[in-house]
């Protein structure tokens, strides 16, 4: 046995192993992106997390970026940021439970999908987990393509890598063409 599979199997799950964060056994590792540009956007976003915490541990969080609305006729500005969440929830019950948090702070879920809305919770990565139902495509299929959301994603985790591109989100951002603000705020 070597030295650092000795170090590694004997640290509890969920705690750092060679700079990375493993999740509990039965918890999945996830990133979501948070939005918000209705009301008191501040607010929307800290209602998220608090929600979040309750589906999970919340082990890491993004600073809070301004950004442009990207594909959607809005003069609104968001508020955006990524969390990395540990949760015993499978995806798709973690989706329900967005939704869930969603409506409950106003949003109209019925409404297309780009356009103002107070709060928006999106899953981004599972894991490694490729998944593709009618209700949740993870990888988030727009993940590469949207700065608002690889911007907070690098802060936390430029060394992830994309389990579809395999490439890490450090060369996903610097892919990445746009004519998008993104600008942090704390």
């Amino acid at each position: 046995m070597t030295r650092s599979s000795k170090a590694s199997g004997c640290l509890p799950d969920g705690y750092r192993c060679g700079g990375a964060i493993r999740p509990r056994r039965g918890a999945v590792f996830y990133y979501l992106g948070l939005g918000s540009n209705l009301g008191e956007r501040g607010e929307h976003i800290g209602k998220a997390l608090a929600f979040l915490a309750e589906c999970g541990r919340v082990l890491k969080r993004s600073s809070v970026y301004e950004t442009t609305p990207v594909a959607m006729d809005s003069a609104k500005p968001f508020l955006n940021m990524v969390v990395a969440l540990e949760s015993p929830l499978k995806p798709l019950e973690l989706l329900v439970r967005c939704k869930g948090h969603e409506a409950a702070q106003g949003r109209d879920l019925k409404s297309p999908p780009y356009r103002d809305r107070p709060i928006d919770i999106d899953i981004l990565l599972a894991g490694d987990l490729v998944l593709a139902t009618p209700e949740l495509t993870v990888p988030h299929p727009r993940l590469c393509e949207r700065g608002f959301v690889l911007v907070p994603l690098f802060e936390i985790a430029p060394k992830l890598l994309h389990p579809v591109e395999k490439v890490t989100v450090a060369r996903l951002l610097s892919r990445l063409k746009g004519s998008e603000t993104v600008r942090r705020l704390d």
